[in-house]
């Protein structure tokens, strides 16, 4: 079997992988976000008080409360959840799975948009 067999093989196999995560999360990720964003605030400001570093800073002012800087800050949350998760004060089983569940799915669109510009640098993806 030729060596570039085998870094094929190193791409494809992470890229379904991810590629797969991503579909099967995009769908659901679609609805979540619109739920945060479009109805009613309670569940972004029980997001931020498990989460946010200066959550009375955060809701000094109104603009908080926006759409798009809903949006904005759970993707910030999701993107780094394993490096904020010990600010978290509840035990609760079902907000891990579902942050874990959406940072998982946030860095498999990076990750796998990295492994596709990959693939077609290397030739794999013609």
């Amino acid at each position: 079997m030729p060596e570039s067999e085998w870094w094929e093989i190193l791409l494809i196999i992470p890229g379904l992988v991810f590629g797969g995560y991503l579909v099967l999360w995009s769908i659901p990720a679609v609805f979540i976000l619109a739920i945060l964003a479009l109805n009613d605030i309670t569940r972004i400001e029980f997001i931020d008080q498990q989460l946010e570093k200066d959550v009375k800073k955060l809701h000094s002012n109104l603009d908080y409360q926006l759409s798009y800087k809903i949006v904005n800050r759970f993707t910030l949350y999701c993107f780094s959840y394993p490096l904020i998760r010990h600010r978290q004060t509840t035990n609760s089983w079902k907000f891990r799975a579902f942050m874990w569940y959406n940072f998982l799915g946030f860095w498999s669109l990076i990750l796998s948009g990295i492994i596709v510009y990959l693939a077609r640098l290397s030739g794999v993806i013609d």
